[in-house]
Order: C-alpha cells, then sequence, then structure tokens
C-alpha cells in the first residue's frame, strides 16, 4: 500500500513548470506593471502607452526568467529554503540587468549604471513580491492538506480495525459463541467512531 506523500509545509518554491504557477506570475507580474503605470501616468492614454512601454521590457525577461527556472526547478528544490529564494532574486536581478543592458546594446534604451540599477532593484522586488505571495499561499493551504491527510490516514485504519475485529471475533466462535455474538453486534458502534 502506498504510503501518503508528505509535502514538506512551507516550500516556499512552487514548482515552475506548473502552469498554473506560470499563469499566476504572468498575471502577478503584469499587474504589478499596471500599477507602476497607473502611478506613473498623468491620465489613461498616458497610462496606457506607459503599460505598454513596459509590458514590452518585462515580456521577454518575464518569459526567458520562467523558462530558465522551469529547468532548475529540481536543483533549485534541493537547496535549502532561504537560498534557493535567494537565487531566485538574485537572478531575477541579473536578468534584469542583461536585458537593459541588451536594449542599450541595441539602441532602444540609453542605459547607465542608474537605470541597471533600477531595473535590477525592480527584478528583485518582482521576483521578491512573487515568491512572497506564493509562501502566504502555501500557508493558506496548509491546514487544508493536513486535514487531507488525516481523513486519508484515517480510511486506512478502519479497514484494519474491520480485519482485527472479525479475526478476533473467529477465534471466539467456537469456544465462546455467546461472547462472539455480542462482538459482532457492537461491531457497527465501534467503526462508526
Amino acid at each position: 500500500m502506498p504510503s501518503i506523500k508528505q509535502n514538506p509545509i512551507g516550500q516556499p518554491l512552487p514548482d515552475f513548470r506548473n502552469f498554473g504557477v506560470m499563469l499566476r506570475i504572468l498575471l502577478g507580474v503584469n499587474l504589478l506593471a499596471l500599477t507602476a503605470a497607473l502611478v506613473q501616468s498623468t491620465g489613461l492614454g498616458d497610462c496606457l502607452q506607459r503599460y505598454v512601454d513596459m509590458a514590452s521590457w518585462v515580456q521577454p525577461l518575464l518569459l526567458f526568467n520562467l523558462s530558465l527556472l522551469a529547468l532548475l526547478g529540481k536543483g533549485l528544490q534541493r537547496l535549502p529554503s532561504w537560498l534557493s529564494q535567494v537565487v531566485v532574486i538574485l537572478f531575477a536581478m541579473l536578468s534584469s540587468v542583461f536585458m537593459l543592458d541588451f536594449w542599450r546594446f541595441m539602441g532602444l534604451d540609453d542605459g547607465g549604471w542608474q537605470r541597471l540599477i533600477r531595473a535590477a532593484l525592480l527584478g528583485g522586488l518582482m521576483a521578491g513580491a512573487m515568491l512572497f505571495y506564493f509562501v502566504l499561499r502555501a500557508r493558506a493551504f496548509s491546514p487544508a492538506l493536513t486535514e487531507a491527510r488525516l481523513q486519508a490516514l484515517t480510511a486506512r485504519i478502519r479497514p484494519h480495525f474491520l480485519f482485527n475485529s472479525l479475526n478476533a471475533v473467529l477465534s471466539l466462535i467456537r469456544a465462546e459463541p455467546r461472547r462472539a455474538e455480542t462482538a459482532l453486534e457492537e461491531l457497527p458502534s465501534f467503526s462508526g467512531r
């Protein structure tokens, strides 16, 4: 009989190969970019233009990071949780800097060390915000997982209880039939607990 899978509680890194996780990250980062565009804009038309500008920078970077994290996911899961979080944040910061440097190389951005530092901080903050979301989500589902494990364990114990009770009754049938009959009559009241 297979055992109940015990996932470590509080594992902060999600499975980056999971489509739902990818979708949540894409939506979360895009919502953060939209929020930044709303804060920086002076009107609705300006907000839309700023969001499109941000999205053109964020989307390729985000897809690259998700692809690489999906490939490195198993290796990151083996690291201690705090170290894997730091690695993901540093990776986001470095890839943001390299992406901005690539845009500068292509002549699409001014560059400058201040913009590189800003890109690194924004990439790290977005990665940190998404990791924080997944930690909170894991904590929220932790009681439900514990309850499900307990119910699965209870379902496994019941057949063993019934098997042991029937064996006890079988051993009593020839020697003490009245006691065996009483045990069989009381069996439903014990199995329902």
